[in-house]
């Protein structure tokens, strides 16, 4: 077979199998999302981090973010700042919390990622300003106890874990030196 033949066949095999590739790649990327949750009957106000995964959920959720966010499901992503806030009455104290939402601002390690962070404050005392999900800080969990007088926290800073708490009557704010201060 003369050479032309040949490669003219393997040009078009090539191309076939090319045309045959998804035009775009698909996405494997997991959403974190920051469950804001009152637990009344039990003096309780929970933030927790869940993620979502599935792309048919994500899209939906990128769909209508302001509905989620008043169900207290905020999702960290978005193209746009998004603020929440709640404030709660737990007993005789007033619980205020303020998730932002950031979009991402670049690319590399968490520059193509959005941020969050939460301000918590307790009977008009600031107990919580810091990043919930920026750079080296994941928080998993916070717990605002009101009635047991108490705040505790559960996360990684810079991959280790951070793990505690304080009192409602400290002078303490969970902040991100309190979070360097803590890591184990």
């Amino acid at each position: 077979m003369p050479r032309g033949v040949t490669r003219t066949r393997t040009l078009a095999a090539a191309l076939s199998v090319i045309a045959l590739l998804p035009t775009s790649p698909a996405a494997d990327v997991t959403f974190a999302i920051i469950e804001y949750r009152v637990l009344q009957r039990v003096g309780q106000v929970r933030l927790t981090t869940g993620f979502v995964h599935d792309p048919a959920t994500q899209m939906g959720m990128f769909a209508d973010l302001e509905s989620f966010d008043r169900q207290g499901i905020i999702l960290i992503a978005g193209g746009s700042v998004r603020h929440f806030k709640r404030r709660e009455t737990i007993g005789s104290h007033t619980v205020e919390t303020a998730i932002s939402v950031y979009p991402a601002v670049g690319h590399g390690y968490r520059g193509g990622l959005a941020t969050a962070d939460v301000i918590v404050t307790v009977d008009g005392r600031k107990k919580i300003d810091c990043p919930y999900d920026q750079g080296p800080i994941e928080l998993a969990e916070l717990d605002i106890l009101p009635l047991e007088d108490m705040i505790s926290i559960t996360g990684s800073y810079d991959d280790k874990e951070v793990r505690g708490g304080i009192s409602l009557d400290s002078t303490q704010t969970i902040d991100t030196p309190w979070l360097e201060r803590h890591v184990r």
